[in-house]
């Protein structure tokens, strides 16, 4: 009989959806030595993205869910958060000066989830032209169904290709197995992080600079918007647009990774196979011991 032969090995695959949901992040800010202006600027433009949002979020009759036809699934918005820094210049003789004036910053977040993938494109727009209005980045989504169904098939695969390997060992050595024993390995879906909440208060060189990182948000915010009239009018532009640090509108490509270690073992413990010559002679010694045996009794 064959020993029993053991195989252990991994399954790896991975399975592809388009992106079926935008979430475009978005934040209203402004900075300035009056706060109740600078609250009064936040205020009235946080007003403006929350009536716009609505326009396109519409929901059932019982409000509990989006309508069918809503282009945006749901929003949020979140409190307004302030930070106020002193200016700390000095005299010829290095000594501060009193009563420096405060500078304040306040800032506001929201987050909004589209259906209708050129809505995003189209409101992108809009907001791009809004004063303190500024779009962070956009992260791409599956459905919840549709996230499962993806990662059931990424697991299908897995072991699809755990069994392929195995046989493949197996038949390399004129055996077959069976799998014994699954265990589930690590997984990922790929796709960008959610993006957490702005903050200009990170390090005060960071605020020192305020003056540059607004120059970079109107350059980014001028590219976003030549991306996005790009897409609504379905025009391939002559020459290629090329981000620079902005959010992306073309829909991403979501992958789930899936693993799994399988054991396989071999069917049964194959009797040993001899050829005519050894069975012939260990019949004759068989024969020869037996009548030995005989001539003594």
């Amino acid at each position: 009989m064959l020993p029993r032969l053991d195989i252990s090995v991994k399954g790896w695959a991975s399975a592809f959806r388009t992106a079926e949901r935008g979430v475009l992040y978005v934040s209203v800010s402004c900075t300035g030595n009056d706060k109740a202006q600078v609250a009064s600027t936040v205020s009235n433009a946080t007003e403006r993205i929350i009536s716009t949002f609505r326009q396109y979020a519409t929901k059932t009759e019982d409000g509990r869910y989006p309508h069918p036809s809503a282009g945006i699934t749901a929003f949020t918005v979140s409190a307004p958060t302030a930070r106020s820094i002193v200016a700390v210049p000095r005299d010829p003789l290095g000594r501060l000066i009193p009563d420096a004036p405060r500078e304040h910053t306040i800032v506001t977040n929201a987050e909004v989830v589209f259906r209708d993938l050129s809505l995003l494109a189209q409101l992108s727009t809009e907001l791009t032209a809004m004063r303190n209005v500024s779009i962070e980045r956009t992260e791409w989504r599956l459905t919840e169904s549709t996230k499962a169904d993806i990662r059931r098939e990424a697991r299908v695969k897995a072991i699809k290709d755990a069994v392929e390997k195995a046989r493949d060992y197996a038949s390399a050595v004129g055996r077959e197995v069976v799998a014994v024993s699954i265990e589930d390995g690590p997984s990922k879906i790929s796709h960008s992080d959610p993006w957490s909440a702005f903050n200009l208060f990170s390090t005060a060189p960071r605020y020192a600079s305020m003056q540059q990182q607004q120059q970079q948000q109107q350059q980014q915010q001028q590219m976003y918007q030549q991306q996005a009239q790009i897409l609504q009018m379905g025009v391939q532009p002559q020459m290629p647009v090329v981000p620079v640090d902005g959010p992306a509108l073309e829909p991403s490509t979501i992958t789930v990774d899936a693993s799994v270690d399988v054991k396989f073992v071999s069917v049964d413990e194959q009797p040993v196979r001899m050829s005519d010559d050894e069975s012939g002679d260990d019949s004759g010694h068989r024969t020869s011991l037996t009548e030995r045996k005989r001539k003594k009794t």
